[in-house]
């Protein structure tokens, strides 16, 4: 069976597989006719310009959905395998860009070459013109470049060809440096017109919002291209002639070290000789971003006792910066660098927001002589010393950091259990300064941590909002906009600290011989849960490396002599494998990778800590070589032997230790599991979530402590909640609901239903049975077999027990209107009379809480004045009964349910005739639920 090509593939081209003509697919199925008349059926190529595998592509037309290219089955009937990333109506921009500007240069007189050029990404990443006759090249830059690439492109094209008129696709720190040259930068963007893309030019400026003009509104000049903006800027002296030829203007340098990042100039030589340069202290060329800033070249001072920063890591500075000027005699000027006592590097998501890095430059394969680790943010690359907290509120900062990693929570003792610190019996007058100091200064960009400190019922502290004004922020007002902001600020210390795997697709490695350790997730490749057998794995990886590093801890604690470099080197790598942990969990094949590279870290670990316990002289532990589940940290080897603790000692205590272990280790796994649930309720991926939920029951159930278990119910009950409200309902034949709401009548109906009645109610449940697809249930074919002996029965009896009279006497009128059959219509006025009654009932309820009501309970609330009515004559009731109705109310005939409460068929029959908007079927039974929840609001106060 040939399988469904599911890619919604937007644009192709036209002519050929290696063709430059693209083409936009219309979304909508009549503006696909017109497509398809003026271009054909069969002339579309998913290009190789494209990103494409050069194979035709079909046209497909919906009515329910978007329409879209597809790529026609293999021979075998098998999906045809194409790697193009890009699908949506932008994938083609890089074309369309080079078609209507290349137009736009012919019309203004320049005979221009252009080129589509790649950086790394694919082959629309930046679109070159070279104008011959005025020797001007045009870039532009659609995806974007780390700032060093860029710098060195840039000064290689304007040495090369001159001037180079730069125009770019995304904002970032690339355009602020522009704007530092020439006072502005020019961007560009494309929006659909039919099936064409429009290409707009955006002038950018520090102090006015972008500026958008179409291309054919711009002209093309020597000094590049100007728009309706620039002439105004230019007119008013805002802006500076030469362009990127200028100086760039001063930038501004503050000197606080946690707001300076800083990248090597590989391209740049320390100076020989400079009088920046001190004893014990060595000069680095690179580029300095203050927060806020624009980039800038500088030298940074180092001690020598801090490692070299290499080209492969972006850096902040840390401990104290300051800036040193100085005045040489034989140079006019001043010169200066940045003195700075250590370095923290970034993680690879923090060091590709600056600009100063991108993976695929800043880490080419031949580069990495080892596999490549993700770098945690604040790793120390300097003495230890330098980043240890000095206060209690700073410990009390980091361990509310590693909180806000954690996606959690934490009350005031398990805070003092974190930290070592005595904050249970603390009164609440200090808690509240150190909260505050905490959280000094206020800046708007940081999130408070305090929100992170919860009472053991869950709620905030009461003194919360003193901690606010303390910080000199204004509290909510209420304690109701008070709880809003704390969980809108808790999102936000979470998205900081611990920020969701983004989906766009790992940049390609320069050689394919080079793969990282640890890999990232691919989004064709869907929702990974990794197996309890990984998550139990990594929690021992992980207890297993943190106990080495105390064991480190310990031999630099307790020796007087440095430990080797081997040690340190071994410390470093084990303290950024546990980092990666917390991505690497949330997917299976990093997990799985994650475990491989550790067992050679902990390895290296144990070695290198070993070796130091055998040269500094300590205590040999005797689990210092290959390690269990359950190791126990390295004692101090100074303990004397009268207060070490003997295994007479220890052994009550090591059930209890190990059962807390394997609580922390489910905990963890626990916690592992949650991150990946919400990762896929994210994504809506409700199977992911029912994969995480099976995963979540039995570690829920049998191995997490009832304190855990309490703290963790409700997220298990939102999850069960979220995945049946978005369970698939299945669809019921209409045929088969009436014959359902006809049984529940009966079943209702049994003790006053007249012979009559069942006969011509079971004669309708035949005639509904004919136009039914399939057959019905056991159960409905044995319930129906019932009701025909019950009729058969009755039939019988009423005939035994007739009088024998031939003149009978007619029946009256009022019991021939309260046996008329549901096949028989009635008159309007009797419906008008029969809906007055009707809609008091329908009020009442409403009134009481408006629950839903069928046919018969409708019957039986009205006293039995209501027959059984032919299903039009229903729907004429129900359109009478709402046609006072305001227009802006819900009607109340949305309380007329079916005999299973869900939505009864003649709901959208009654919308209809009261000239109500029309809903599509796809919305109707949320819009329903709606109404009727609408309804009771408006007459609860009625």
């Amino acid at each position: 069976m040939p399988q469904v090509d599911t890619r919604l593939v937007q644009t192709a081209v036209i002519g050929g597989r290696d063709s430059d003509q693209p083409v936009i697919l219309p979304e909508e199925p009549h503006n696909l006719d017109e497509f398809r008349r003026q271009f054909g059926t069969d002339r579309f190529w998913c290009g190789t310009l494209l990103g494409g595998c050069g194979e035709k592509l079909m046209t497909k037309r919906y009515e329910t959905k978007v329409c879209h290219f597809s790529h026609y089955p293999a021979q075998d009937g098998s999906r045809s395998a194409c790697h193009r990333t890009a699908n949506g109506v932008d994938s083609a921009d890089h074309l369309f860009i080079k078609m209507h500007v290349k137009e736009w240069l012919t019309q203004q007189g320049h005979a221009a070459q252009a080129e589509l050029r790649s950086l790394n990404t694919g082959p629309g990443d930046a679109v070159d013109f070279w104008l011959r006759a005025t020797q001007q090249h045009l870039r532009f830059e659609l995806q974007p470049e780390d700032y060093r690439s860029w710098r060195r492109a840039a000064d290689s094209l304007g040495a090369k060809e001159g001037h180079v008129e730069w125009v770019f696709g995304p904002d970032g720190p690339i355009t602020r440096d522009v704007i530092a040259r020439q006072g502005y930068a020019l961007r560009v963007r494309c929006e659909t017109a039919g099936t064409d893309r429009s290409v707009l030019i955006g002038t950018v400026t520090d102090k006015q919002p972008v500026g958008w003009a179409p291309l054919h509104e711009c002209r093309m000049t020597t000094d590049g291209i100007v728009t309706p903006q620039l002439e105004e800027l230019r007119a008013t002296g805002a802006v500076r002639a030469g362009g990127m030829r200028n100086a760039p203007f001063p930038g501004n340098l503050p000197l606080r070290a946690t707001e300076l990042i800083f990248a090597l100039d590989p391209g740049r030589q320390p100076p020989l000789s400079s009088p920046l340069t001190h004893r014990g202290r060595y000069l680095v060329p690179g580029f300095i971003k203050p927060t806020g800033s624009r980039i800038l070249r500088a030298y940074l001072s180092l001690p020598e006792e801090v490692p070299a920063p290499t080209e492969h890591f972006v850096y902040r500075l840390s401990g104290l910066a300051r800036l040193v000027i100085t005045d040489p005699l034989d140079e006019p000027g001043s010169v200066w660098a940045v003195h700075a006592d250590s370095l923290v590097r970034l993680n690879g998501l923090d060091a590709e927001r600056t600009g100063l890095w991108r993976p695929s430059v800043s880490l080419p394969a031949a580069q990495v002589s080892a596999p490549a680790h993700t770098v945690p943010d604040a790793l120390p690359v300097a003495p230890a010393e330098a980043e240890r907290p000095s206060t209690v509120a700073d410990q009390i900062r980091q361990e509310l950091k590693k909180v806000a990693r954690e996606r959690t929570t934490v009350t005031w003792d398990e805070l003092a259990r974190r930290t070592g610190v005595d904050l249970s019996h603390m009164p609440d007058p200090k808690r509240r300064d150190l909260l505050a100091e905490v959280d000094e200064p206020l800046r708007a960009e940081v999130p408070l941590l305090c929100v992170l400190v919860r009472t053991p019922s869950g709620r905030h502290p009461f003194y919360l909002g003193a901690v606010l004004r303390k910080l000199g922020a204004q509290a909510p007002g209420s304690e109701t906009a008070l709880r809003r902001w704390r969980e809108k600020e808790k999102q936000r210390n979470y998205d900081t600290y611990s920020p969701k795997l983004t989906t766009a697709q790992p940049p390609r490695p320069a050689h394919p011989t080079s793969t990282p350790a640890v890999p990232q997730p691919d989004p064709s490749a869907g929702w990974d849960v990794p197996p309890p057998g990984q998550l139990k794995a990594a929690a021992q990886l992980v207890k297993k490396l943190r106990l080495r590093l105390q064991d480190a801890a310990t031999i630099r604690s307790e020796t007087v002599e440095a430990p080797g470099a081997n040690m340190a080197e071994a410390c470093a790598r084990a303290e950024l494998h546990l980092e990666e942990y917390e991505t690497a969990r949330r997917w299976s094949p990093a997990l799985r990778a994650w475990l491989n590279a550790g067992t050679a870290v902990t390895s290296d670990l144990e070695q290198a800590v070993t070796s130091a316990f055998a040269t500094t002289g300590a205590a040999f532990p005797e689990h210092a070589g290959p390690t269990t589940d359950h190791t126990p940290p390295l004692t101090n080897p100074s303990t004397p032997a009268s207060e070490s603790i003997g295994p007479a000692a220890t052994q009550a205590d090591e059930p209890m230790g190990a059962e807390r272990d394997a609580q922390d280790e489910a905990r963890a796994e626990f916690q592992a599991i949650i991150d990946l649930i919400r990762t896929a309720q994210a994504d809506e991926d409700v199977k992911a979530v029912e994969a995480g939920r099976h995963l979540a029951g039995p570690l829920y159930a049998r191995r997490l402590s009832s304190a855990d278990r309490e703290r963790y119910t409700p997220f298990m009950r939102e999850v069960k909640a979220w995945c049946r409200d978005r369970a698939p309902r299945p669809h019921v034949d209409p045929q088969l609901r009436r014959i359902q709401e006809l049984l529940a009548m009966l079943r209702q109906d049994r003790e006053t239903l007249s012979v009559e009645d069942l006969r011509r109610t079971l004669q309708d449940i035949g005639v509904l049975r004919r136009k039914l697809n399939g057959p019905l249930s056991l159960s409905e074919q044995g319930a129906i077999k019932r009701w025909h002996g019950r009729l058969t029965y009755r039939q019988r009896t009423e005939t035994a027990h007739r009088p024998p009279s031939s003149a009978q006497t007619p029946p009256t009128r009022k019991s021939t209107e309260a046996h008329l059959a549901p096949t028989d219509r009635l008159p309007l006025e009797t419906i008008d009379k029969l809906a007055d009654a009707a809609r008091q009932v329908l009020q009442d309820q409403a009134r009481g809480g408006g629950g839903l009501l069928t046919w018969g309970e409708l019957r039986h609330r009205m006293g039995g004045s209501l027959p059984h009515l032919h299903p039009d004559d229903q729907g004429e009731l129900l359109v009478s009964v709402d046609r006072e109705t305001p227009e802006g109310e819900p009607l109340l005939s949305t309380l007329i349910a079916s005999a299973d409460t869900s939505l009864h068929w003649l709901y959208r029959h009654v919308r209809f005739s009261l000239g109500r908007e029309r809903i599509p079927d796809t919305e109707l039974k949320t819009h329903w639920a709606a109404e009727v929840l609408r309804l009771r609001q408006i007459w609860r106060y009625r």
